[in-house]
């Protein structure tokens, strides 16, 4: 059975993405748009004409990523224990922390934010904020059926964010060592579940 063409741009979206993220793994955010359609085997005109720019294609980009990592937190798995969601949630934001397209985008951001303070911006407000405001979006879901007792949601979702990463992001962005071992990212997410838990347990 043919594919539509709904199926089919949606294919061609998804190529673009997958090859922009490499792109952007291996270059940072100087690979050129010439790379990214090299990759998705797509000329450079149907890039723009699917994202517009690469600013756009960067937002999809984070967007995309975005909805992975937060869904766990998803209102379809309401029906799973608590502690296994926030467990996988932590579990994937120190996977992409640990991987090398975090550490790639993030050290050219911050090196592009000295002569132009706008990507620093754009790349948290897709980025880490879009994320954050996922987490507090959850936590108040949690919070209204009683599974948690929080006043702050926004401030518990940094909380949440920051007990994850320690000093992991400072580690991978200087190169210097870290624990990678899946069984220590498990244990780490595991206990960064149950004392957020026990923190903000309900009276």
């Amino acid at each position: 059975m043919p594919r539509q063409v709904g199926q089919i741009d949606q294919r061609k979206s998804e190529n673009i993405l997958d090859a922009a993220a490499g792109a952007f793994a291996d270059m940072g955010l100087e690979a050129p748009m010439e790379e990214i359609a090299r990759r998705a085997r797509v000329s450079k005109q149907t890039i723009y004409n699917h994202y517009g720019c690469k600013d756009d294609l960067l937002r999809a980009l984070f967007e995309r990523r975005r909805a992975a990592l937060t869904e766990p937190l998803d209102e379809s798995h309401q029906d799973e224990p608590l502690e296994d969601r926030i467990a996988a949630y932590v579990r994937g934001l120190l996977e992409a922390y640990l991987g090398p397209g975090y550490v790639s985008i993030m050290r050219s951001a911050i090196v592009a934010t000295v002569t132009r303070p706008d990507v620093g911006r754009m790349v948290h407000e897709h980025g880490p904020r879009l994320g954050r405001q996922g987490t507090a979006d959850f936590l108040a879901r949690e919070t209204a059926a009683g599974r948690l007792a929080i006043d702050d949601v926004e401030e518990a979702a940094e909380f949440l964010v920051g007990m994850a990463a320690g000093d992991i992001i400072m580690r991978v962005l200087l190169g210097a060592p870290v624990e990678r071992s899946p069984e220590r990212i498990e244990a780490r997410a595991r206990a960064c579940a149950r004392r957020f838990i026990r923190a903000y347990a309900p009276a």
